[in-house]
């Protein structure tokens, strides 16, 4: 998806309670080079837009909108989040 809306939506990984290492040993290992990645150690990214665990979407707008969806998200249905998204709406 961050290929295929590259030009649309800004994607940033964030790996939070661990280690930089294992971090970039999961960015390698799933070949999830196409776009950043940050360590967020202590789970400050992920507490500021309410993220208790992964699989976690966090969905902002340019006027910095955030929209949370915990769990796996349906191809189809994530697909349709960022047509909206990249319309700059938040999901309906």
């Amino acid at each position: 998806m961050a290929r295929r809306y590259e030009q649309e939506i800004r994607f940033v990984g964030v790996a939070a309670r661990d280690s930089v290492e294992a971090m970039e040993g999961f960015v390698d290992g799933f070949a999830l080079t196409s776009f950043p990645h940050i360590a967020d150690p202590d789970a400050e990214v992920w507490s500021r837009f309410g993220v208790p665990y992964q699989p976690a979407w966090v969905f902002v707008t340019s006027n910095g909108e955030a929209a949370r969806a915990l769990g796996a998200i349906p191809e189809s249905d994530l697909i349709a989040i960022l047509d909206d998204l990249a319309r700059d709406r938040l999901p309906a």
